[in-house]
């Protein structure tokens, strides 16, 4: 279970203030946004729902870029790539539960995959962390091939 998203804000604005860095309005709208939202979201997409939330008085994309690098640094979010290039940000482990990614190869949607499957296995080395990203088709997709091969 996620933690609520006040609670999780005001835990990483004390890691930021403990480490001697200003709590300004755009660090804590990026915040918010990666706090709220549970897909990995690129730099503009961060950017677009800013301006969405605060009705057209959003904050400059170089914020956000400078937020999110300090967050990175700070071991807050981490960078994932999903094999189309680009770059996205999701809070990291210890801010939200170790899970997986699903990129639907048919509508380009990213689903969380809970579980692991390297959990309790003994692979004979010492694992510090790793990243497991699917391909396929989501939930949706893969229902609408199913119903595409019946009417065939």
């Amino acid at each position: 279970m996620r933690p609520a998203p006040v609670a999780e804000v005001d835990r990483i604005r004390g890691l930021l203030q403990d480490a001697g860095h200003a709590w300004t309005r755009p660090r804590s709208a990026v915040l918010h946004v990666l706090v709220v939202v549970a897909t990995p979201l690129k730099v503009e997409e961060i950017h677009d729902r800013l301006g969405r939330r605060s009705g057209g008085r959003g904050i400059n994309l170089s914020s956000v870029y400078r937020t999110l690098n300090l967050l990175h640094a700070l071991g807050v979010v981490r960078r994932v790539q999903l094999g189309d290039g680009a770059q996205r940000y999701e809070l990291a482990e210890g801010y939200r539960a170790h899970h997986h990614h699903l990129v639907c190869e048919a509508c380009g949607r990213i689903e969380d995959v809970r579980g692991c499957p390297l959990e309790g296995t003994d692979l004979g080395v010492t694992v510090r962390s790793h990243h497991l990203e699917l391909f396929g088709l989501c939930r949706g997709c893969a229902r609408e091939e199913r119903a595409e091969h019946v009417r065939v």
